[in-house]
């Protein structure tokens, strides 16, 4: 029983990120894109500043805040703005296939800012992830109307999921050093200052205008896809092997996509199942070769 907690713990967080995108996508569309933001994101930097408070707060040196604002704000901020304008204009169950790509901009910016070295299998990876791309949106690219917002809204999402590898690499340096709750929180308060801009006269209404569902929609976006998973993948990670976690982060996909169709009733053509495909498997190559280099690593040093 004891050994099945973590495993339960897994599942539970890879079901809430693997829902997530509908939700987005419901909101984005029904709200819209800098509603959403705001409504979602305000009363989470109000209960991280509880937390901090009650938690001693977060004492950051001088020459750490240049670093600290970068992360939060090209990190943070970028992949939650692009992500929900992403989702104004794409289906959330592409939006999931796109959301498994992270791992592969990790591995990219591993190469450039920690000079870690280009193997043949981070470029199968990206060639594989690029050409999945490439048939997610060919059915826009060969008919004679393009969407043009659709293939922006791909753009977007492949922005967001770039910034959140910023958010990861550059930022681990502050994460480690200050603790990852602390800096959660922090960089949560510092992106959602910006988000406030865009604080419009129609947010007051499209706050009194919402629906139950939509209520419930944001609830779940900032109490459990921040909070519970976020809990329930450190609880498991602690518990768990790496090797073990990691192809858990595959199963997110699939669920997006099978919610997108259960609950949003969306389409899956052939293109996009074979482009998502690809993503994923490109995914999964780049982190294998990421894998062994690391083994190679430990048994030499061993």
């Amino acid at each position: 029983m004891e050994k099945a907690k973590p495993f339960a713990a897994l599942l539970l967080a890879m079901f809430i990120w693997g829902i997530s995108p509908v939700f987005m996508r419901s909101l984005a569309v029904g709200l819209g894109p800098a509603d959403t933001l705001i409504i979602r994101y305000t009363p989470v930097a109000i209960i991280w500043m509880i937390v901090l408070a009650m938690t001693g707060g977060c004492r950051v040196s001088q020459r750490d805040w240049p670093r600290l604002l970068i992360v939060s704000l090209v990190g943070l901020f970028c992949h939650a703005a692009a992500a929900m304008y992403g989702f104004a204009h794409v289906p959330a169950g592409i939006g999931g296939l796109i959301f498994a790509t992270p791992p592969l901009f990790i591995a990219l910016l591993a190469v450039v800012v920690l000079g870690e070295r280009v193997t043949f299998y981070l470029v199968l990876g990206l060639i594989l992830a690029i050409f999945g791309t490439v048939l997610l949106v060919w059915e826009d690219l060969t008919s004679a109307i393009l969407d043009k917002s659709y293939l922006s809204g791909i753009l977007l999402l492949l922005l967001a999921c770039f910034a959140w590898a910023f958010y990861s690499v550059p930022g681990k340096v502050i994460f480690q050093r200050y603790g990852s709750l602390a800096m959660t929180g922090m960089t949560t308060i510092i992106a959602t200052v910006p988000m406030l801009a865009l604080t419009s006269g129609g947010t007051i209404d499209a706050l009194h205008g919402m629906t139950r569902l939509q209520w419930f929609e944001v609830s779940f976006l900032a109490i459990c896809s921040t909070f519970i998973a976020m809990l329930a993948w450190t609880y498991a990670s602690a518990k768990l092997p790496a090797t073990t976690t990691g192809p858990f982060l595959y199963l997110i996909p699939v669920i997006a996509v099978l919610a997108g169709v259960l609950i949003l009733g969306e389409t899956m053509t052939w293109t996009t199942m074979l482009g998502g495909l690809c993503i994923i498997l490109g995914v999964a190559v780049a982190q294998l070769g990421s894998r062994r280099r690391r083994v190679r690593r430990a048994q030499a040093a061993a």
